[in-house]
């Protein structure tokens, strides 16, 4: 039997609604000096739901402190990142073999500080079976927060850095540049998995979801569906937006948008 995954009935209808929560940051996560983790709870989750059950490679291309291939390596997962930040790399060897005991070596060969425009320069073409990743959310980090008034913290100064690009239709098109790279390493009926936000500046608001489905499927991606993380434990100091002249939403929910490659020819 070609099983699609490894969960059982009971996993499958559980994992099937449409709002996962209870996928909150673990102590180790907390401290982390990281501007906008997502949690190993919720990396695991996707990897049992998206990724065979027997093997499997897996990519993170915007790849942070590791978190992805921290959760595929305890699933017996090979697993590669990218990332511009020599310093997260250096966060994601000192949290795989401190905090979850993983040897390490090897490591180094699985994270590589190269703009992830280059995917496809490096890694083979149709290897990857599983993407997961969360991209910058634009240049929003380098803004003060509104919500809640919690310290932002700068990811990098590069230049390349997407999360530096101040116009927006030009971050959303470096996005799609990066998809595509995405795209031509990714096996056929392989899996997408993106996580985003929408976003605020001062009045206007920002539908990332919206653009990153588009330009998914711009570079030939079928979008599949769509999954909401519910965060809202974890804003715990939050402010009335707006009050009382105009009303605004808090936001305290992400997307997971969910993509796949289909084989040549299909539709």
């Amino acid at each position: 039997m070609n099983k699609s995954n490894n969960l059982s009935g009971k996993e499958w209808l559980q994992n099937s609604f449409s709002i996962w929560r209870d996928l909150g940051k673990t102590e180790e996560e907390k401290k982390l000096y990281h501007p906008a983790i997502f949690t190993i709870k919720l990396v695991s989750k996707l990897i049992d739901t998206f990724c065979k059950p027997n093997g499997g490679k897996i990519l993170d291309c915007f790849a942070g402190s590791g978190t992805t291939l921290i959760a595929g390596i305890k699933k017996e997962k090979e697993v590669v990142g990218f990332d511009l930040s020599s310093d997260y790399k250096k966060i994601f060897i000192k949290r795989a073999t401190n905090a979850y005991n993983i040897t390490p070596y090897g490591l180094e060969k699985k994270y590589f500080v190269e703009d992830s425009k280059n995917i496809s320069k490096i890694i083979e073409s149709e290897s990857i079976d599983l993407c997961i990743t969360s991209p910058p959310y634009w240049d929003i980090l380098n803004r003060q927060r509104t919500a809640d008034y919690k310290e932002n913290i700068n990811y990098s100064s590069k230049k390349n850095d997407l999360g530096n690009i101040e116009d927006y239709n030009q971050f959303i098109n470096s996005l799609k540049v990066v998809f595509a790279e995405v795209h031509k390493v990714l096996k056929p009926k392989g899996y997408f998995i993106v996580n985003v936000m929408d976003l605020r500046k001062k009045e206007k608001f920002f539908p990332l979801h919206i653009d990153t489905a588009r330009i998914a499927q711009e570079v030939n991606f079928n979008f599949e569906d769509i999954l909401i993380w519910d965060r809202q434990p974890e804003y715990n100091n939050m402010r009335p937006l707006g009050y009382p002249f105009k009303f605004i939403v808090n936001k305290v929910h992400e997307y997971l948008l969910i993509f796949r490659k289909l084989p040549n020819g299909e539709k």
